[in-house]
């Protein structure tokens, strides 16, 4: 670490989970329910795009820096106009733009707490100082009192919010965002939608309104692109043009690109497999709370988050590891060091959950 800027040397790195599904890439029997990707492959219009895409042999260009096409397809389907549109190789990517474009030294970031941790990763190794406004346990709330009151006092230069929330599935009021962010319109309001599709709940009306929001969104989740590494923000041509003064457009592969857009092609295929998440999500649910050592937080997400009795946890964790079943520890968190996250998957999927789940009981009752 001798070469290693002074932020980097201070900052706590982010914490992914475990890579051990990856042990058994091309096992069937895998469920890979820990980092709330889709557990169904993408459209077939995605494969076969893909499949053409290697027939036109033009791998050994650069891919398109100005893909209209795919930016007319996401602006369609956000109900926007394309100049409120850029695309981004992930949304992890976007994050980083938006802390090189928007972050000086000293520049202070609120964002709640527990959330996704990426954010707060990026903006720290640019010597931004990071605040946490816990959410209220115990099912993980947003007090708008307190949060306006914090943000009088510190004056942060941005806020961000994912919303529905990672890893508790919080759902944030609009209404009451609404007001806040009119209020303290010198604050750049950051809201990730990475579930969006699993709630339709969003805040990117607010983009006409207000000059001071950026929607940032993912084809990871619903649209089952994770591999693909590809998201998109939404916001005012001010701030993509301050964003796209530092965004090299060569890095969104081909691939990427032409994935996102045949995706957009088949949105019925996307839907009914939200739909069925979200079915399958409350038949789960439903399960979760006859048991009892667990306490399921229902949340508007592709996941379960969901506190697990002390005695129980590191069994549970374990036992599903054995079954091939891989779901998500918070233990990395002190406020969250009894809780794990399971993504939800088809009816199929989840039944072996379930199935799997009831023989660690018994397993439990033996000891």
């Amino acid at each position: 670490m001798r070469f290693s800027n002074s932020n980097i040397l201070k900052i706590k790195p982010y914490k992914v989970s475990s890579p051990k599904a990856w042990i058994h890439v091309g096992d069937d029997n895998v469920l890979k329910l820990d980092w709330n990707e889709s557990t169904i492959r993408p459209s077939p219009k995605v494969y076969e795009r893909i499949k053409q895409i290697f027939s036109e042999r033009k791998w050994n260009w650069y891919p398109d820096i100005e893909n209209t096409v795919l930016k007319k397809s996401i602006a369609k389907y956000c109900n926007v106009m394309e100049k409120n549109i850029q695309y981004f190789a992930s949304s992890d990517s976007l994050h980083e733009h938006i802390v090189r474009a928007f972050v000086s030294t000293n520049d202070k970031i609120l964002t709640v707490s527990p959330t996704y941790d990426n954010f707060r990763a990026v903006a720290e190794a640019n010597n931004a100082e990071v605040i946490f406004f816990s959410l209220d346990k115990p099912n993980f709330k947003l007090n708008f009192k307190a949060f306006e009151k914090q943000l009088s006092e510190l004056n942060p230069k941005i806020v961000y919010v994912v919303n529905p929330n990672n890893p508790t599935g919080t759902l944030h009021e609009k209404s009451k965002f609404e007001k806040i962010i009119k209020k303290f319109n010198n604050i750049l309001f950051i809201f990730d939608e990475a579930y969006y599709e699993f709630s339709e709940k969003t805040f990117s009306d607010y983009i006409i309104k207000n000059d001071n929001v950026i929607i940032s969104r993912t084809f990871s989740k619903a649209f089952g692109l994770a591999s693909f590494r590809i998201g998109y923000m939404i916001s005012n041509e001010d701030i993509i043009e301050t964003i796209n003064k530092i965004r090299n457009p060569k890095n969104i592969s081909l691939f990427a690109q032409e994935a996102a857009n045949a995706a957009l092609q088949d949105i019925k295929y996307v839907k009914e497999y939200v739909n069925s998440v979200n079915r399958n999500k409350k038949s789960f649910f439903n399960y979760l709370n006859n048991l009892t050592w667990v306490k399921p937080i229902y949340g508007s997400g592709n996941f379960i988050f969901m506190k697990v009795d002390t005695e129980y946890k590191n069994n549970f964790i374990k036992f599903l590891e054995n079954k091939k079943i891989y779901i998500r520890d918070y233990s990395h968190i002190n406020s969250t060091k009894d809780y794990v996250r399971i993504t939800i998957g088809t009816a199929t999927q989840m039944k072996r959950v379930e199935l799997v789940i009831d023989q660690f009981q018994k397993y439990m009752q033996k000891l």
